[in-house]
């Protein structure tokens, strides 16, 4: 009995005595392992992260080997060196198959790092970087790369790095063109980051410049790539102007955005360029403002923002345009003498432009009728729009077709030779208009 026991108890000393002196640190889930493999491990962990230190990648391999397969949590320098090295032997060579089974390899090196150390998002952030980067281009492995930084931005939000958000975008862009994705995605995407950018910026860190340049670049790619269609993002952005309505960096972009897409037509565009407006004011959205009004017959409204928009813009002609177009609103709206004071104002600003003549010629003739109850004062109206728009296309001489026409219709409106002749006058005689007009004009006869 005592011999039996003695030899189980042998068994199992030898037992523990194998165990301390030969299990690995993958085996046990310590960082070295423990006895004869803890020794083995300690030891190539050195020689692989002295000879990288020396930049020898080549002697570094084989130790890193043992080290990546028998004691995976001894230090992220496995993987981290181990990423370094794959990528010098992926770019060194030409085979595709070879490179193809390096990439493999270093994505199970991401999976492994993740397995033992966590930091899921921020590894996949390298994972997907790296993948887009060197596999073979297709849309099956975009996809897959999308995937990998999609996951990765989720999960990191703010924290993510700039090359993966630039990368993201551009996957986005790739898979779009590639009708793989939807617009509708694209359009989500973009909002993603462009969030994540501007609360970096907005903390004013040392990573706020760098997030700058890529909110800057994503902008881009997202405005060449054809995703940005109003049907997307007027309700995207209606949905974020709901959650912020008073977010002025959102404002300006947004608008911005609409802007260069074409999208201003829309009631969403309206409603933040107003509120953009009034909170910080701008000759830009004054002008843009006045003129959906303009298009809806909002009339009033339209003058009322022409004049914001005169008063803040300091470039002359900028500001003779709005003049001109307010000039039009005002005659729409009845006020002949003063639209032809807006008319004049836009002439003193740019006096090359004949288009302030064309108007008041039309304003005179739409006042004919309002200026004297007397047939022939009516009619001696039209003498001095016809004046008018000889005057236009005497200074622009483009304007000619568009002159020449107004002429034409109007002149069938002239007084006649006989009437011409009853009120004491003849053709080529100066005839002053009176009522608001108080102009000199040459009789005319139709």
């Amino acid at each position: 009995m005592k011999t039996l026991a003695k030899g189980i108890l042998t068994a199992l000393l030898i037992l523990a005595i194998s165990s301390v002196f030969g299990q690995k640190g993958v085996e046990d889930g310590s960082r070295f392992g423990h006895g004869a493999d803890s020794i083995r491990c300690i030891r190539n962990f050195s020689l692989f992260r002295e000879y990288v230190k020396q930049n020898n990648y080549d002697l570094a391999k084989e130790p890193w080997k043992i080290v990546y397969a028998e004691c995976p949590k001894a230090t992220k320098y496995i993987y981290i060196d181990g990423i370094r090295m794959l990528e010098i032997d992926i770019k060194k060579t030409n085979d595709e198959i070879q490179k193809e089974v390096l990439i493999d390899s270093m994505m199970n090196i991401y999976d492994q790092r993740i397995k033992y150390y966590g930091q899921k998002g921020y590894v996949l952030g390298n994972k997907g970087v790296n993948f887009i980067k060197y596999s073979k281009s297709s849309v099956e492995n975009m996809q897959k790369g999308y995937d990998f930084l999609k996951e990765s931005i989720t999960i990191e939000k703010h924290k993510s790095g700039p090359a993966q958000l630039l990368t993201f975008m551009q996957a986005s862009n790739s898979l779009f063109k590639a009708q793989a994705i939807e617009a509708g995605e694209v359009v989500a995407d973009f909002g993603m980051i462009v969030e994540i950018t501007d609360l970096v910026i907005k903390s004013g860190t040392n990573r706020a410049p760098n997030m700058k340049m890529v909110k800057a670049s994503v902008e881009n790619i997202f405005e060449e790539s054809g995703a940005a269609n109003c049907d997307d993002l007027v309700p995207f952005y209606a949905t974020k102007y709901a959650e912020t309505p008073e977010d002025i960096e959102f404002l300006r972009k947004a608008t911005d955005l609409l802007r260069s897409t074409k999208c201003t037509d829309s009631d969403l565009f309206f409603n933040m360029a107003e509120k953009l407006n009034s909170i910080e004011p701008s000759a830009l959205l004054a002008k843009e403002l006045a003129k959906i009004n303009n298009q809806k017959e909002n009339l009033e409204d339209a003058a009322r923002y022409y004049k914001q928009a005169i008063e803040m813009q300091s470039d002359n002609i900028e500001k003779a345009n709005y003049y001109l177009e307010l000039g039009d609103v005002t005659r729409r709206l009845g006020n002949y003498s003063q639209a032809r004071t807006y008319a004049l104002n836009s002439i003193e600003l740019n006096p090359e432009n004949g288009y302030p003549y064309l108007l008041i010629g039309n304003i005179y003739a739409a006042s004919s009728k309002s200026c004297s109850e007397d047939n022939f004062e009516q009619k001696a109206v039209y003498w001095a729009a016809v004046d008018k728009f000889a005057k236009a296309k005497s200074i622009d001489p483009e304007l000619a077709v568009d002159a020449n026409k107004f002429i034409e219709a109007y002149r069938p409106h002239f007084p006649d030779t006989e009437t011409i002749f009853f009120y004491g006058l003849k053709v080529g005689d100066t005839y002053t208009v009176e009522c608001w007009i108080n102009e000199k004009t040459t009789v005319r006869s139709r």
